[in-house]
């Protein structure tokens, strides 16, 4: 695995000329403008281009400079990023807008060890702003790029374990370009993502595959070296629309950390409940959730099961009229929203589709 000067000098000098002929035309490149690169790393999180390009350009649309983003309204944010997931994002997207905006006088600082003080903003990022914007010799070391690196010199250790991530680490410090470091950073990311692929690996059309152990020997597919699969929770929810003539209840989170102030339909957790999910049941659960002063019937609606990276969650939908002798005053942290004005509010992806959903029934 040892690299000498001729190997790296080559390395350095096949991804900068693949990338300057074969480079993917996304709309941030050709910037070295901070917020839009900083921008696009943090979407591009966990998010595939093609959807995420949509959203840079919302965000753009709505928060045109970062003293736009610093200066606007969680809510805002939020609502702009629905749909997107991993909600906390959007929340460091305002924090460190906000930041910049006030500590920095509105100049991104320009140094990596700085950068990484920023929330949201980890290594990665953090090289990507630095070496795009700042030209800082830091290697980006994603997914991608470590898989190229691991198919290139044939790593042994463990996808994802801390010596993997070390030997990658390493590798990518001693092969970044000192002269042209975002350059060599996109190219290896590009490789990665448009060549070296998890499956079927375009290897005849990669600039690297002279230097490559496992392409010279037929392993392609056999690196990076993965764990075996880990199960994940199963969760059921019971979700109750409750409906006042034009209005729906709605209530905002803050139970659940990966939907904390984002709103949602008054949801009881019953996967730890040994009860069928018959709307005899989830009536009873609802209404005490609710707190209501005369208790309603639930009817059953639909279910959709989402899969999430940490969790799977089966959604039982249940729909109510508040009855006529019943308060309307459902304590907090419920409140009623007009039908028409829900477009206002960001929920999350499930929430979303619900909401869309009634409206047809």
């Amino acid at each position: 695995m040892d690299l000498n000067l001729i190997q790296i000098k080559e390395i350095r000098k096949q991804v900068l000329r693949w990338y300057s002929q074969c480079a993917r035309p996304l709309p941030w490149r050709g910037t070295r403008d901070p917020y839009k690169i900083w921008l696009c790393e943090i979407i591009l999180q966990q998010t595939r281009i093609e959807q995420g390009t949509d959203y840079y350009f919302r965000f753009l649309e709505n928060f045109p400079t970062l003293q736009n983003l610093a200066l606007a309204d969680e809510t805002k944010v939020l609502k702009v990023w629905e749909g997107l997931g991993y909600y906390t994002r959007a929340r460091n997207l305002l924090k460190t807008a906000q930041i910049i905006y006030h500590q920095y006088k509105g100049h991104f600082p320009q140094t990596y060890e700085e950068l990484l003080e920023l929330p949201g903003i980890g290594p990665y990022t953090a090289s990507a702003i630095g070496s795009i914007c700042f030209n800082l010799p830091v290697p980006t070391v994603d997914g991608n790029v470590r898989r190229v690196l691991s198919r290139l010199f044939e790593i042994q250790d463990k996808l994802n374990s801390t010596s993997f991530c070390k030997k990658t680490q390493q590798l990518a410090e001693k092969m970044i370009s000192q002269k042209y470091p975002g350059n060599f950073n996109q190219g290896m990311m590009d490789i990665g993502s448009t060549i070296c692929t998890p499956t079927n690996p375009k290897c005849m059309e990669c600039p690297l595959k002279k230097f490559c152990l496992a392409y010279q020997h037929g392993t392609q597919t056999c690196f990076p070296i993965k764990e075996k699969i880990r199960s994940v929770p199963i969760l059921h929810w019971a979700v109750g629309i409750m409906m006042n003539k034009d209005e729906i209840l709605l209530t905002r989170e803050v139970t659940h950390n990966f939907l904390k102030n984002l709103y949602a339909l008054p949801t009881v957790d019953i996967t730890d409940i040994k009860i069928k999910h018959a709307p005899k049941n989830i009536s009873a659960l609802l209404n005490k959730k609710l707190n209501t002063s005369a208790p309603s019937e639930w009817e059953f609606l639909f279910q959709f099961t989402r899969k999430y990276s940490h969790r799977t969650i089966h959604f039982y939908v249940y729909k109510t009229r508040l009855k006529r002798c019943a308060k309307k005053n459902i304590s907090h942290p419920y409140q009623w929203v007009r039908l028409k004005d829900i477009h206002q509010y960001p929920f999350s992806r499930a929430y979303s589709e619900i909401i869309h959903k009634i409206r047809d029934i």
